[in-house]
């Protein structure tokens, strides 16, 4: 026998029941959770072209788990949802020019390096509201995944929010290379402080040289943003602090600016984001537990201009969070356990049925019992209670 016979591939892993039960019972809290929005389910093919993910903006790299075809065409197994449902939308829903609002609970691919939390095969649940730009739609989806994240039982948890104009303005007024400007970005994803002294100090002008300093430390609450106007004078990074006021306005109004904090050197490592971008954390893990923001190009790329705004949370994390605050329990329960008495297998079975009907979870005795052999079987089966029949 093979040595890979009964391994698994690297960075994928069985979810044992008692999990599994936990982790449907999750998703179909937040499933409901959409609905109760007005979002409604799409799902989308596993792998796509790889050209589909290039054109978009979400990119092919080391990540991208991609094959050939039997035409030596190559595929690849989705990185993240957000591409796929634009690709949806631009041919399938070509001729609905409303506004549009899906939800979607899956599996997304990539190369990673496995840790808790990561995997490289891992679950994913969001929504793509599509159609609408106004700082509205934005605030809509800030506070849906505030909703949706206490769906899933988390309690103890924040929301980063920053803006793609804001560094972009400032880049802009710097008069940055391309160059310049990805070293810049790769500071700031990498939380590298000295990086960003080494930039400022190498290529920043003067009058900007703190800010660019000061990226990394941009954080606090609506005061922030009041203060920012103040530091800087260029008009994208101004309009994107004036369209963060407008959003957090509008959230405070959902009653969900509790939750909500302002990072302004938040970047997503997608290039797909023109606007608004948040993070979600909890304490009990190191990486974010959900992401999402604005992306008003990439319906262009596909030929069905649209603007357009989501997020992703990931199952795994979440779970994974709740476990380690002891708020999630993987034991499964059933509710009745029927044992019957030699020849009585029929009655047995229809009394299974009628609990069943009833609402109750139940599981049958495969053989004829004693009522004391069942009550030592209904604890090993993980049952409330014996309804024996005799």
């Amino acid at each position: 026998m093979s040595n890979t016979v009964l391994r698994i591939p690297y960075g994928t892993r069985d979810i044992l029941p008692g999990e599994a039960r936990a982790k449907r019972e999750i998703e179909d809290k937040i499933a409901n959770n959409f609905l109760s929005w007005g979002y409604d389910e799409a799902v989308t093919p596993t792998f796509e072209y790889a050209d589909t993910f290039a054109l978009s903006g979400a990119g092919i790299n080391e990540e991208s788990m991609r094959f050939m075809d039997r035409n030596n065409r190559t595929l690849m197994l989705r990185s993240e949802m957000t591409t796929p449902l634009a690709r949806m939308v631009a041919t399938r829903l070509k001729n609905d020019k409303g506004v549009k609002r899906l939800f979607y609970i899956a599996n997304v691919f990539r190369h990673e390096q496995t840790q808790a939390g990561r995997q490289c095969e891992f679950s994913q649940a969001g929504i793509e509201l599509i159609g609408a730009e106004a700082p509205m739609a934005d605030a809509e989806v800030l506070a849906l995944a505030v909703e949706s994240l206490k769906a899933a039982g988390l309690q103890d948890f924040l929301i980063s929010i920053g803006h793609s104009g804001f560094l972009a303005g400032l880049m802009e007024d710097a008069k940055l290379t391309k160059k310049q400007g990805d070293f810049v970005k790769r500071m700031i994803l990498s939380h590298n402080a000295v990086g960003l002294e080494e930039a400022a100090e190498r290529f920043i002008p003067k009058p900007l040289k703190d800010i660019f300093r000061d990226l990394l430390y941009l954080q606090g609450g609506r005061d922030l943003l009041d203060s920012l106007e103040a530091r800087v004078s260029n008009p994208r990074s101004l309009d994107a602090l004036k369209n963060l006021k407008a959003i957090y306005k509008l959230a405070e109004s959902y009653g969900v600016a509790p939750y909500l904090s302002f990072d302004l050197s938040l970047i997503r490592n997608f290039d797909y984001y023109t606007g608004m971008v948040f993070e979600a954390y909890a304490p009990q893990i190191g990486f974010n537990i959900c992401g999402g923001g604005r992306y008003d190009h990439m319906m262009e790329a596909f030929g069905d201009p649209e603007p357009a705004t989501g997020f992703a949370m990931g199952i795994d994390r979440i779970i994974l969070s709740l476990r380690r605050d002891g708020r999630l329990t993987m034991d499964s329960k059933w509710d009745i356990y029927v044992a019957w008495a030699p020849g009585c297998q029929a009655k047995a079975i229809q009394k299974a049925m009628e609990l069943r009907a009833g609402g109750k979870n139940v599981k049958v005795a495969t053989n004829a019992l004693t009522p004391e052999e069942a009550a030592k079987a209904c604890a090993a089966n993980r049952c409330e209670a014996v309804a024996y029949v005799g």
